[in-house]
């Protein structure tokens, strides 16, 4: 039997898991591209190579990237916005 490559399945993997560590850093916008090429990438490996444990693995990673990401942007809008508004309130 040949074993058929994952290739989509593999990089939907590695660019969740990137996606989620690159959130957390100043390459931030980075982390967001790798997660939404993380659920495209495991949409087209669930299409073309089936179910599997790396698409879904891919595809969770992906998502849960995303949602870190938007969680941050509302953290840090909301801290920039109160700095604003203290620095407002002393002139």
């Amino acid at each position: 039997m040949q074993q058929q490559t994952k290739t989509y399945s593999i990089l939907s993997l590695i660019f969740g898991i990137l996606g989620i560590v690159l959130t957390f850093t100043p390459a931030a916008i980075v982390g967001l591209i790798l997660a939404i090429l993380g659920i495209v990438f495991s949409s087209i490996a669930k299409k073309k190579e089936g179910k599997n444990g790396f698409a879904t693995g891919g595809f969770v990673l992906s998502l849960i990237a995303l949602i870190l990401w938007v969680i941050v942007v509302v953290i840090v809008g909301l801290v920039l916005g109160a700095g604003f508004l203290a620095l407002a309130a002393l002139s």
